[in-house]
């Protein structure tokens, strides 16, 4: 598999396999943050070949659950690797996915749409727009997690309510990771063909 990282840079890298399941491990802790499972391209699987760049829906199972995050609002982002920052925010929350949609931080100038479960954590499925330059080449799609206090909710009740795109998360792309979130973190690829 390979990354576009920029015009001229074609990188080799190892991926995940087609349709397994990612996970974003908890530094310097145990367990989990989130996974990631069942990811779809434009409807169809989770790799993609198109004629041409553009905007592409990108939907999956999310599972967060992360017992050692503490009371922090947690996010999950999505982008392509080697861009600055990420595309998109797809969830937004406190330790555990599911449970409905909620506001956090009521009243302040961080307020957001969030899911704060007091049970077990649940898979929801969320989803989001990537758009991937003209140029052919092979785009990899990954995610990572942030705790920027903002971020959206995707899930199909969070987008029922229209919610702002945080600027602030998506600038975590590249927080503690100079290069971005790497090839463990790739969820999908799409293949921009000549």
């Amino acid at each position: 598999m390979t990354d576009k990282m920029s015009h001229s840079n074609v990188h080799l890298t190892t991926a995940p396999a087609p349709g397994a399941e990612m996970v974003e491990p908890y530094g310097g802790g145990t367990g989990f943050r989130f996974k990631i499972r069942n990811v779809k391209i434009d409807g169809r699987a989770d790799v993609v070949h198109v004629r041409g760049g553009g905007s592409h829906e990108v939907t999956f199972d999310l599972l967060h659950d992360c017992s050692e995050c503490g009371n922090a609002v947690n996010q999950v982002i999505v982008g392509l690797a080697g861009q600055d920052q990420a595309q998109a925010s797809v969830w937004n929350g406190k330790q555990r996915s599911g449970g409905g949609v909620k506001v956090v931080n009521p009243g302040t100038r961080v307020e957001a749409l969030a899911e704060d479960n007091p049970g077990p954590a649940q898979w929801v499925n969320v989803s989001c727009d990537v758009v991937v330059p003209d140029e052919p080449g092979v785009y990899s799609v990954r995610a990572r997690y942030a705790q920027a206090y903002q971020g959206r909710l995707m899930t199909a009740e969070g987008r029922a309510v229209p919610q702002p795109e945080y600027q602030d998360v998506l600038g975590w792309w590249k927080v503690d990771r100079p290069e971005g979130p790497g090839p463990e973190s790739t969820i999908g690829t799409i293949v921009v063909e000549a």
